[in-house]
């Protein structure tokens, strides 16, 4: 008895001293909801034909800038009139579910994963045969888009073929 004891001791100590390990090293990060910005819920408006789509669903490009942060948007849309801000975490190998927003709105997207991934204009991994944005995201890092024309975006990690997500900009 005392034996079964001193294991289950041992086995819960190690869990404790994990979690712990992983908390303060950055490694661990409690799942947050991701706010969509406008009625109907995140992805709400995604279809079958949007997934075949790897580019704008309007006829001119976007003209949007990507650019680097040192730290993440909010979840929640920020900031004042019409421009707001979404982050996207990417953690278990997934960007999470699809998004829709409205035009202007910076995501970020924010790799909480320990191995380095993209966020790039595609599908399955390849990238859009014009992309408007290719994010290289090294562990731990944060790197912004705007995206400032409505139409339905779809986003990859060249990295990791099977990370997809649609972003809808109305």
């Amino acid at each position: 008895m005392l034996r079964i004891f001193l294991f289950g001791s041992a086995v819960v100590g190690l869990l404790v001293v994990t979690l712990l390990y992983a908390v303060v090293n950055g490694r661990y990060e409690a799942l947050q909801p991701v706010a969509s910005p406008t009625p109907g819920g995140a992805g709400a408006s995604a279809s079958a034909s949007a997934a075949a789509s790897v580019g704008p669903s309007t006829p001119a490009g976007a003209s949007a800038s990507a650019t680097a942060s040192s730290a993440p948007a909010s979840v929640a849309p920020t900031g004042s009139g019409s421009a707001t801000a979404v982050r996207v975490v990417i953690t278990n190998f997934s960007f999470g579910p699809n998004l829709t927003i409205a035009a202007g709105t910076t995501v970020t997207f924010m790799n909480a994963d320990p191995v380095k991934h993209t966020a790039s204009n595609g599908a399955n991994g390849a990238l859009a045969s014009a992309p408007l944005f290719d994010l290289q995201l090294e562990a731990g890092a944060s790197q912004s888009y705007t995206f400032t024309n409505p139409g339905t975006y779809q986003v990859t990690c060249t990295l990791h073929s099977t990370m997809n997500m649609t972003i809808t900009v109305q």
